[in-house]
């Protein structure tokens, strides 16, 4: 990709970036001066008014994480990095220079760089900062048109960098001011030990400190002695080391700070210290202390320490029953004060936060995500991290951050620590292990889960499925609305034993009040989906059609006009209720909810029928009701399940109410509350769902499969069928209350043999479609002509399938016509099955399958692909499973049955793809053909 295109893509991220965002600022800013300069090393300092200093906030290269320890003086003349912060003057750097800053040398010989290009980073005239490019190979020379352009860059992120380093600032002097208060408050309650006991001479409480490696040591948080002198020796030991053999404790924790000796499990009485073998032997060489009582609080799960609260003597003595009871109840209360104390103000920040984004109204959900992420990584300290949503697919819970392709669906932040999250199933200890996960785990359990060591964690039967190898630990928590889990948060740190017990409380905190919210966006998108393809179906319109009446419903014949002019009566009456339904109109719930039968033959076009009916509806409600909005909008087929499944598809079900039923769910006519859902098929609705329908409509009332509270909804109910419904109350086989109830307002639709007149117009408008889907690069924009002997063997040809009759005759003719004119002959081979017998013979089907497949293979090797050429005609339903299977099997006859073999012969790989580009469309090939082609 060219420079310009990949700097412009920068800049979109930019735009897209807010206060929480600031690695990815720094991260955007090194990728910009690596694109323009060709140079890969690059430091920046940030003004840090906390250290009081030019802090090194990213680095790159191989000593990036050294270098970041690295600070300079805010002002000094001995450092071109700071000069250049104050002069806001450009500077360069080269080793052996006389004026150069001694600081910086010092620098450049510890990490070997031999020159260095300085650029001042400024915001609204005001110094922030200082961008160093390096090099470690002679003189870096940098033009000025390079300069010029760097300046540029810097220019247009500056603003934004500023605003998200105070942000970055204000969040860590908060969790200092908590670790402050902690301490504080730990310093209050080990005093009052000294003073509760009168033989303990000095009381301290030891936490958990993790170093990057994982390793952990045992810090004093808080002591006091009423010795001050005796204090101050104790405070200066420091940290008790955790190696095996380095302290005495160390017998009793590990070095990641996991209790391993079960007897520390419970308060321990070491009587007499100068018999052991100490790390800190000053403690009775010195300080003459003698015994120590050791209180442990712990996480009860991983038996993690969270402190250790130490009661020393400075003689052998034994607490009484009665002490040590009242020195455990201090040690608890001074746990909860480690675990508890100082997180207010941070929740508080969280509150304001998060509200003051909800009251943003965000009106996508991607971008409300990746805002939330941005939040939550910010305040918790989270190096990356990741929001999933829960999706189902092939009746299985899926958690899903980007689809197949790499698109988002979630949200993620720092891609560079995660390049590609798969789809993750939800499960438990059922799960295999390669399919275990954090947050399908937390998912499916609807609680968080705290991982401190996902190295553990991976030795076992444990749930971390890992994206990088540079994350240390993991925390996960649910987002629940109506009792069900709609998206998982997940964080992820580069430091073992990061997370606490107070980042679980602010992630729950995020996740409950977001959830509503969340929800909502997702039904919105959801259905502005279902309309869009909706809209698709009845928007089409062919040019050479001139009998469009309402939509695109052609309507010459007197029955066709009769379908238009019921959908006009209807639809203001049908509106003016569902306006009722927002306003909980007491009389309107006792009247009933309104309903539409539909029936007629086979391949009439009652779904056709519904769109339009719709789309009339759709347009009422953004005309009288919201502008900007969506009708609400379901669809489904009741033939398409059986039993439980279709009561639950309807009406919903509780968890466990069958097997499979991992979670609670809503039925579609819950979810399209204040809206409209069709229902085809009516006439296979098994007993039970009949008599609950009929109680729906009555009063809006209904129970989830698997639950007694019985809920309400409003919806306008269209259902359609083929069957005689009079016959089938005659056999006994549909409920003549039912039928009554949904035939309120009814409507037959013609069969084509009935609607000859629109033949012609019909034939051109669905040829249209036809050819537009079948169309190769290289042919004609403009579809075949129908000749006027071929519309007149169609409007003469006796239809049994109707509709679907029609088009699949128009398909043939269109595939083995000869020139860009279909005329009798034609229609009449097609009619006949090409000469291959009759049009209902099986070999027929068979024949065009296999003709269909070989066209879409050829489309393909003459520079086509998988996804254009097979899979969009599959997802819009102009091709048939049957096809598809013929094209594998036919692509494996030349390229063998390996599936990724089969994908690169099909064009669904290419060569052009980066490694990870085609493990994604390899997964998404694969996730095709096996759930929902079901090879």
């Amino acid at each position: 990709m060219p420079q310009d295109e990949l700097l412009q893509a920068l800049r979109v991220k930019i735009d897209g970036y807010g206060k929480e965002n600031q690695t990815e600022l720094l991260y955007v800013l090194a990728e910009g001066v690596r694109l323009i300069s060709g140079v890969d090393l690059v430091r920046i300092y940030l003004e840090d008014l906390i250290s009081g200093a030019l802090t090194c906030a990213f680095a790159t290269g191989p000593d990036g994480a050294e270098l970041r320890e690295v600070a300079f003086p805010i002002i000094t003349q001995d450092a071109v990095v700071s000069r250049v912060f104050v002069s806001q003057y450009p500077a360069d750097f080269r080793v052996g220079d006389g004026g150069a800053g001694t600081l910086d040398g010092a620098v450049a010989g510890r990490f070997n760089l031999s020159s260095s290009s300085y650029l001042p980073l400024v915001s609204r005239g005001r110094s922030i900062g200082v961008l160093c490019i390096d090099s470690r190979h002679g003189d870096l020379a940098l033009s000025g048109k390079i300069k010029s352009r760097l300046a540029e860059f810097i220019l247009q992120l500056a603003e934004r960098l500023d605003e998200a380093r105070s942000y970055h600032q204000q969040v860590q002097l908060a969790r200092r001011l908590e670790e402050s208060k902690k301490r504080e408050a730990a310093g209050q309650m080990v005093r009052s030990a000294v003073r509760l006991v009168e033989k303990v001479a000095l009381a301290s409480v030891l936490t958990p400190l993790v170093s990057s490696d994982g390793s952990a040591a045992l810090e004093v948080l808080a002591s006091y002695a009423e010795d001050p002198a005796l204090q101050m020796q104790y405070d200066r030991l420091g940290a008790i080391l955790l190696e095996p053999g380095a302290s005495l404790i160390s017998r009793y924790v590990d070095v990641q700070a996991v209790i391993r000796d079960d007897r520390l499990l419970k308060p321990l009485f070491i009587n007499d210290l100068t018999r052991y073998d100490l790390q800190k032997r000053e403690l009775t060489e010195q300080m003459s202390l003698r015994s120590l009582y050791v209180v442990p609080r712990f996480d009860p799960h991983s038996h993690r320490v969270i402190c250790l609260v130490n009661y020393f003597c400075r003689e052998e003595y034994r607490f009484s029953e009665f002490e040590m009871g009242l020195l455990q109840g201090h040690a608890e209360m001074l746990a909860s004060v480690v675990s508890g104390v100082g997180g207010e103000h941070l929740e508080i920040r969280v509150l304001s936060e998060i509200t003051e984004l909800l009251n943003q109204g965000d009106a996508a959900l991607q971008p409300f995500l990746t805002k939330v992420l941005a939040k939550a990584t910010e305040l918790i300290g989270a190096d990356t991290g990741s929001i999933a949503l829960v999706e189902e697919r092939d009746g299985r819970r899926w958690l899903v951050v980007e689809d197949e392709q790499g698109t988002l669906v979630g949200a993620k932040n720092k891609e560079w620590l995660k390049r590609y999250i798969p789809p993750f199933p939800v499960g438990g200890v059922e799960l295999s292990p390669e399919e275990r996960s954090l947050t399908g785990y937390v998912a499916w359990s609807q609680q968080p889960k705290i991982i401190g060591s996902v190295d553990e964690e991976r030795t076992g039967e444990g749930f971390h499925r890992s994206m990088s190898d540079l994350l240390k630990s993991e925390i996960a928590v649910p987002v629940v609305c109506d009792g069900e889990v709609i998206a998982v948060i997940c964080l992820n740190s580069l430091r073992y034993s990061y997370f606490t017990e107070e980042h679980r409380r602010i992630l729950q905190i995020i996740g409950s009040l977001t959830a509503r919210h969340l929800s909502d966006l997702q039904r919105i998108e959801g259905l502005q989906g279902e309309v869009q393809r909706l809209t698709t179906d009845v928007g089409y319109k062919d040019p050479h059609v001139s009998s469009y009446r309402l939509g695109n419903i052609i309507g010459v014949s007197p029955t066709s006009q009769a379908v238009i002019d019921f959908i006009n009566t209807v639809s203001q009456p049908l509106f003016n209720r569902v306006t009722l339904w927002s306003k909980n109109v007491m009389q309107e719930a006792t009247i009933g909810l309104p309903s539409i039968l539909i029936t007629g033959p086979t391949g009439s076009g009652k779904e056709f029928f519904f769109n339009n009916l719709y789309n009339t509806l759709n347009s009422l409600y953004r005309l009288q009701l919201n502008p900007q909005g969506e009708l609400p909008v379901k669809k489904t087929n009741i033939a398409a399940y059986s039993g439980e499944l279709t009561y639950s598809e309807l009406f919903g079900h509780k968890k466990g109410a069958f097997t499979g039923a991992s979670s609670d769910r809503r039925g579609i006519l819950e979810e399209c509350m204040g809206g409209v859902v069709f229902l085809d098929e009516i006439g296979d609705a098994d007993p039970k769902t009949q008599v609950q329908l009929l109680r729906f409509l009555d009063n809006g009332g209904f129970v989830r499969l698997g639950e007694n509270m019985e809920r309400f909804s409003r919806v306008l109910l269209v259902a359609a069928t083929n069957r005689d419904l009079p016959a089938e109350i005659a056999a006994g086989r549909f409920r003549e209350d039912l039928y009554h109830r949904l035939a309120e307002l009814s409507i037959r639709l013609p069969s084509l043999n009935e609607r000859r007149e629109d033949i012609p117009d019909l034939a051109v408008h669905f040829l249209g479609k036809l050819y537009r889907t079948y169309r190769g690069q290289n042919d004609p924009d403009d579809p075949p002509v129908l000749a006027a002997d071929a519309k007149s063997e169609l409007v003469l040809h006796q239809y049994e399938g109707n509709i679907r009759e029609l088009r699949s005759i128009l398909l043939r003719a269109m595939f083995f016509r000869r020139g860009n004119v279909i005329g009798g002959e034609s229609i009449r081979q097609a009619i006949k099955g090409v000469g291959l017998g009759s049009v209902t013979s099986a070999g027929d089907g068979r024949e065009l399958a296999s003709h269909l497949a070989d066209t879409i293979i050829e489309k393909i090797r003459q520079g086509g692909n998988f996804w254009q050429d097979l899979y969009e005609p599959f997802t819009r339903n102009d091709i048939s499973r049957d096809v598809v299977r013929l094209v594998v099997e036919k692509s494996r006859a030349f390229a063998g049955r390996p599936l990724p073999a089969v994908a690169r012969n099909l064009r669904a790989l290419t060569d052009g793809m980066s490694d990870d580009e085609q493990r994604k469309m390899l997964y998404k090939f694969k996730n095709f053909l096996y759930k929902t082609v079901r090879l």
